[in-house]
């Protein structure tokens, strides 16, 4: 099935890169990483990002910042094929040479049109990513990490903007101490998929105004923050292959494995098992 969808997933210091096929949707979620996506085959894709709605063509690129919302929506007809790169702040800091790349940096638009020499840099990161899909190595070979850095530079030198530090102070969100107790309370019981009306309960807030603060402290729901670290506790704990998908979904407090199947592909746009399967050492364990 993972060879019948094109699916290729390799780790690295940079992040996560994804190849795949996908026709179907992908919630509203965000995340802490910078998200470029790009179309190399099939049909067009729209998007919505922050609510604004684009179409990702052959020829753009589709650039997301750092705790930006995005979602993608359905589509007829033949599946998109994608080439997703999850980049972590500090890895694209180091590789531009810039500091404090989380606050500093920001992509100034979504949705940009490539040159001729960032689409040469990605029809080489492409053909890294596909050269074999049966291949069982989920980390990512020299040649590929400095295809994804290449990539990475190519589209920072015309998109990514340093600002001043007036800038970012000038756009820091408000800090408020119960929303970091929040954020700490969502990350220690995230096992337990805690209700707003709990994390609320547990910092002394009323449901309504812990979810006005926390989005205009974070930008995001609570839900959304929730729904990312539960999702990176998934990739890790289905990367190190220590437990059966089952467990996996027991850990993270959903009722039955479906349901986190469900979770998981309406997030990432394939399963646990295609994940496990594609995007890890070794292949896939019995689950």
């Amino acid at each position: 099935m993972a060879k019948d969808r094109q699916i290729r997933i390799v780790h690295g210091s940079f992040g996560r890169a994804t190849l795949h096929r996908i026709s179907g949707p992908l919630v509203a979620h965000a995340h802490a990483e910078f998200h470029l996506i790009f179309k190399i085959g099939g049909t067009d894709a729209t998007f919505r990002i922050d609510g604004e709605p684009v179409t990702l063509t052959d020829d753009c690129a589709l650039l997301v910042n750092p705790w930006s919302t995005h979602a993608k929506t359905a589509q007829d007809g033949s599946p998109s094929l994608l080439l997703a790169l999850l980049l972590e702040p500090e890895w694209l800091g180091r590789t531009l040479g810039i500091d404090n790349p989380a606050s500093g940096l920001r992509f100034a638009e979504t949705l940009v049109r490539m040159e001729a020499d960032t689409i040469a840099s990605l029809s080489a990161l492409g053909a890294c990513l596909a050269r074999d899909l049966a291949d069982d190595s989920a980390i990512g070979s020299p040649d590929c990490e400095a295809a994804v850095a290449e990539v990475a530079r190519k589209v920072s030198a015309s998109h990514l903007q340093r600002r001043s530090m007036t800038e970012v102070l000038a756009s820091t969100r408000p800090l408020d101490y119960r929303i970091k107790r929040a954020t700490e309370y969502i990350r220690s019981h995230a096992g337990e998929n805690p209700n707003v009306e709990t994390v609320a309960s547990a910092v002394g807030m009323s449901r309504s105004r812990l979810f006005h603060q926390f989005k205009a402290c974070m930008g995001i729901s609570p839900q959304q923050y929730l729904d990312w670290i539960r999702i990176g506790i998934a990739t890790r704990l289905l990367a190190e292959r220590h437990a059966s998908i089952g467990d996996v979904a027991h850990q993270l407090g959903f009722s039955a494995q479906g349901h986190f199947t469900r979770f998981f592909v309406q997030h990432l746009g394939l399963s646990p098992s295609e994940f496990r399967r594609t995007g890890m050492p070794g292949g896939a364990q019995a689950d």
